[in-house]
């Protein structure tokens, strides 16, 4: 599923609405949402606290954002002090998605659940990065390999007490052209981060990096994407000309004409229609398409290589026959193996684990 369910979507809508905007808030019953759409009311209990709402979504949506500002403020306390790890290593480090999204644009910790932080640095800071975070006491899930990185945008980290960030030698999880990534680091700015100076992306390219990363069928549906875009276009300061460019620089022009047409025609977020018009009007390549078709679905028996397959072609080295043939070992450090003889055995033991998946969504075990 890519785009959210009716439930989601009305609790998207009541959230982001205008204050007069008194829809009924006792037609849900919060004793059977499930776990994306409990994740919205932190954004929801902000109105119906101001339309003095009462009964129990109103509970739940207080209950979910004073959790939400309590787990975030041990997040952010122990996100501040990697960053200021990382820069006392000499590393200058740039916060992705929900710690730039709140310290930006909602200001309010209780907003925006988050399960980690995202920091990035400079491709050529990696080691000394990791170094830093090996000091302070954070762990890598993967062997970070050479062709880990080659292959991935970013690795987990976990401290031992609970603590996750993910630390992003790539700003975007797609390949993008030569010089792209330099761009944003360019037109990025400074801001505080409890104390810390870091920086953020542009507004248009926290937009575009919103949508990119929300927009796409996952497991567990990340729909607070349509809080992060709509709070970031409220702001009033995104350059649409910017966003416009960085979608055909990067060949992103399809997804993003999607979830932008999606915020204006069923969120009412403020999209200008000049720049739908002209996302609409930009040539679209085959690959966009075929992308958008295998990232906007499940595969169930496939579960991530038409992913691995898409960035393999923006890498540059899918294409033609030599690209099919040079597949196998992409995969191999992706998945950080050792040999494509190991392929068979890492791809089986994932085919057994999304068959288990999907015998426990249908009932069939436990």
């Amino acid at each position: 599923m890519v785009w959210p369910t009716a439930e989601q979507e009305w609790v998207l809508r009541f959230a982001l609405g205008s204050p007069t905007d008194r829809r009924p808030a006792g037609d849900l019953d919060v004793r059977r949402l499930d776990d994306t759409t409990r994740r919205l009311l932190p954004l929801l209990y902000p109105k119906l606290r101001d339309l003095d709402v009462r009964g129990p979504l109103r509970d739940a949506s207080e209950q979910e954002y004073r959790q939400t500002a309590s787990r975030n403020a041990a997040l952010f306390d122990r996100g501040r002090r990697l960053v200021d790890e990382l820069q006392q290593a000499g590393v200058v480090t740039l916060t992705l998605k929900g710690a730039a999204l709140v310290a930006r644009y909602y200001g309010d910790a209780g907003l925006r659940p988050m399960a980690d932080m995202d920091v990035a640095i400079p491709i050529a800071s990696l080691f000394p990065s990791i170094a830093a975070l090996h000091r302070a006491g954070w762990t890598p899930r993967y062997r970070l390999t050479t062709g880990f990185i080659r292959t991935r945008h970013a690795a987990p980290f976990a401290t031992a007490d609970g603590f996750a960030c993910d630390l992003h030698w790539r700003i975007f999880a797609e390949p993008t052209p030569p010089g792209f990534e330099d761009e944003l680091w360019t037109m990025s700015s400074e801001i505080d981060f409890h104390g810390v100076r870091t920086r953020a992306l542009s507004s248009a390219d926290q937009l575009v990096h919103v949508c990119l990363h929300g927009a796409r069928w996952a497991p567990v549906p990340a729909v607070w994407w349509i809080g992060d875009a709509a709070t970031i276009v409220h702001a009033g300061d995104v350059d649409w000309n910017g966003v416009v460019s960085r979608a055909v620089n990067a060949r992103f022009v399809l997804r993003l004409r999607e979830a932008l047409g999606y915020l204006h025609d069923r969120l009412d977020v403020a999209i200008p229609p000049t720049v739908l018009d002209d996302l609409r009007a930009r040539r679209v390549s085959a690959f966009e398409r075929l992308e958008w078709r295998l990232l906007a679905r499940e595969h169930r028996m496939l579960g991530e290589l038409p992913t691995y397959w898409c960035h393999h072609r923006r890498s540059g080295e899918g294409g033609g026959l030599q690209g099919v043939l040079g597949f196998p070992a992409y995969l191999r450090d992706a998945w950080g193996l050792r040999s494509p003889a190991d392929l068979p055995r890492a791809a089986t033991s994932r085919a057994v684990v999304r068959v288990r998946d999907a015998l426990r969504r249908l009932g069939g075990v436990t």
